[in-house]
């Protein structure tokens, strides 16, 4: 395929891949060789890290710049910004050093008969550069650490460009000596598939996943430009078509709130999702008295783990890790909650996708909250007490984002409104206070978590998250405020498709978040 000139934008198609059982067992040796470099490179790095931190010089440098930051000082700023990364570039600190590194030790893995590599170059430096994104946020960043690599994590290989290490053409990946056949849909209703295949590749890779007979490969190409948009043959009409106006978002870790000039929406995300729960919570307890049964000098008496400093010799590896006895039994769970994972994101994904799909209808200006779902899902670090004396809870939101995947969503929704021509725009939550304000008094009034609705001045009630989706939707031009007179020209609109919203909801079973009670 010719290579076109590279656009602004990207997108992934992912298609499988027809691999013959010798192929198949090839690619699992080279993606647990992968695995295997990848950890060596974050195993040296790692000593490394810890002798420059460990350095006088390096922990003075970094006090004096955060001192210049403070200080709004830029001439000092620079000048120890120069000294800093004298300091990481003689620790072997940086893209191209660590790309040196990995070809050291991508050079013990050969292909059969000791001819070739299995790691090919270019794959290599893909590796290492992801490792490296974890260390500069370690550096530069937020970051704490960078941990090492599980083998059934590790599901993804690929290369820079589309010229060397992993190959597509003609419908056939080539790749260490092997061509694997790509699989399209012979249908292909929306021609999603012909249209996408028309544009240049950046680069490809083949990824895997968890089935419960085993893992089946794919390959993912990374192509320029918007996805596209899929119509129906037929007609030649948009398969989802988008609306006219603005729409408002107010998303949460488990619901999510839309409002348009003549749709409006409260809906709970992914809610099939919970379907896997409870057979979740049968393997995990199928596979924890498994464990405890194979493993009896781990655990004490009270069924607590022994802590390792008070553990048997044989009961660890040479590195001091724990040495658990997997059982068969043991092993064929795991598999099954795999599987169980694999469906319960694929599923995830699938309720993202119709969701999104119905929402682009409802307008072509779509507004949201900037949201920190990551801050949410952690515990708080505050120790609170309860009115009864009690030490409250930590627990925050953290299961909940896990399930439902809010930000997934606002991906998949910012795509598609993209790709279909619209725009999408992230207001200011701090400047403004959506969940607080009132247009109709224009006063800010704090409200607890759980006061689900809002008392306007007439009396009228109105359900917490539409409101703030309908103040939302009439954000002024500098994304920081809401504009009034937007509000009162659309307000009795709203509340006309918020009591009818809320008449559905009350028919149906709905989140407790919600503050709305089935009556059916």
């Amino acid at each position: 395929m010719a290579r076109q000139s590279p656009s602004e934008h990207v997108f992934v198609i992912t298609l499988p891949l027809r691999c013959e059982a010798w192929q198949r067992d090839r690619l699992d040796v080279i993606f647990q060789v992968g695995n295997d470099i990848k950890n060596a490179l974050i195993a040296y790095e790692r000593k490394q890290y810890d002798n420059l931190v460990a350095r006088k010089e390096w922990r003075d440098t970094q006090t004096a710049l955060r001192s210049a930051y403070e200080e709004k000082d830029a001439a000092r700023v620079r000048a120890l910004c120069e000294q800093r990364n004298k300091m990481l570039a003689a620790a072997g600190f940086g893209q191209y050093q660590f790309e040196k590194q990995i070809n050291k030790y991508r050079k013990h893995y050969r292909g059969k008969g000791g001819k070739g590599y299995l790691i090919p170059a270019h794959v290599a430096q893909k590796i290492s550069s992801s490792v490296w994104d974890g260390y500069k946020k370690l550096l530069f960043g937020n970051g704490k650490q960078v941990w090492f690599s599980k083998w059934s994590e590790f599901t993804t290989i690929a290369a820079k460009t589309n010229a060397s290490g992993i190959r597509y053409a003609d419908g056939t990946v080539s790749f260490n000596g092997m061509r694997l056949q790509v699989s399209f849909d012979k249908k292909d209703p929306y021609g999603y598939q012909r249209e996408a295949m028309e544009r240049g590749i950046r680069y490809c890779g083949i990824c895997r996943r968890w089935y419960a007979n085993g893992w089946k490969y794919f390959v993912q190409l990374t192509l320029d430009g918007l996805p596209p948009v899929k119509v129906k043959r037929d007609t030649g009409e948009l398969l989802h078509p988008m609306g006219t106006g603005r729409v408002g978002h107010d998303i949460g870790p488990q619901t999510i709130a839309s409002v348009g000039s003549e749709d409006v929406l409260l809906a709970e995300l992914a809610n099939r999702v919970h379907g896997i729960d409870a057979a979740l919570w049968k393997l995990n307890r199928a596979m924890d008295r498994s464990r405890r049964a194979t493993n009896p000098e781990m655990f004490g008496s009270d069924g607590s783990v022994v802590p390792k400093n008070k553990l048997p010799s044989h009961c660890l590896t040479h590195r001091g890790s724990r040495k658990w006895v997997k059982s068969r039994q043991y092993i064929r769970c795991e598999s099954k909650r795999r599987e169980l994972f694999r469906r319960q994101r694929e599923m995830r994904i699938q309720q993202h996708n119709e969701l999104a799909n119905r929402l682009i209808s409802f307008g072509d200006e779509h507004y949201i909250e900037e949201m920190r779902f990551r801050a949410l899902a952690k515990r708080a670090k505050e120790t609170k007490r309860t009115k009864s004396g009690r030490f409250a809870r930590k627990k925050r939101f953290g299961k909940s984002i896990s399930n439902k995947a809010p930000a997934l969503f606002v991906s998949i929704l910012r795509r598609k409104v993209l790709a279909a021509g619209g725009s999408f725009q992230e207001v200011d939550t701090y400047s403004v206070k959506a969940s607080q304000y009132n247009h109709i008094e224009d006063t800010y009034t704090k409200k607890k978590l759980n006061q689900r609705w809002n008392i306007m001045p007439d009396g009228t009630t109105v359900q917490r998250d539409l409101y703030s989706a309908f103040l939302i939707q009439n954000v002024d031009g500098t994304l920081k405020s809401v504009d009034r007179s937007l509000c009162e020209q659309s307000y009795q609109q709203f509340l006309r498709l918020h009591t009818q919203e809320i008449e559905r909801l009350s028919e149906i079973a709905t989140p407790s978040s919600t503050g709305i009670r089935c009556i059916a």
